[in-house]
């Protein structure tokens, strides 16, 4: 729990500041976090949808953007290997441009958005749905060997 909550606060620390991580390129009209998003991983809203349904959430997983099937995947490999039920649907802004759906897609990408239990998105195939998305942006943290 302890270990949980510096993480947090880390994360917090690294979303607000472009000081610390430089620009960042993909959606973010608001050119900030949404301070009143919810960290959690892709893990939490899939194995208890009803605690995060209508929440303004705060996220980072791999994004593909095709047609009929903008998800944002666990891991890369689950979307190679075609596993859906590991992925949300990503409902994307009508604003967003040509250049920032090309910046983030087919990279691992912090969103904002609010949680959906009850949508899975094209034919009903994934875990929920990213609405009112706030952020979509291409995190660009690797480790190195």
């Amino acid at each position: 729990m302890r270990h949980t909550l510096w993480m947090t606060l880390l994360l917090l620390l690294l979303f607000t500041t472009n000081t610390v991580i430089g620009q960042m390129k993909g959606y973010n009209p608001k050119k900030g976090a949404d301070q009143g998003a919810v960290s959690v991983s892709l893990i939490q809203l899939i194995a208890n949808p009803q605690t995060y349904d209508g929440k303004k959430v705060r996220l980072i997983g791999f994004l593909r953007l095709e047609f009929e099937g903008n998800a944002i995947y666990l891991h890369k490999e689950d979307f190679d290997h075609g596993i859906s039920s590991n992925a949300l649907w990503v409902d994307l802004p009508r604003d967003m441009t040509k250049d920032q759906r090309q910046d983030v897609n087919t990279q691992y990408a912090i969103c904002e958005a609010v949680f959906r239990a009850s949508g899975h998105g094209h034919m009903g195939m994934f875990g929920g749905e990213l609405t009112s998305v706030s952020r979509l942006e291409a995190w660009p943290f690797h480790r190195s060997e």
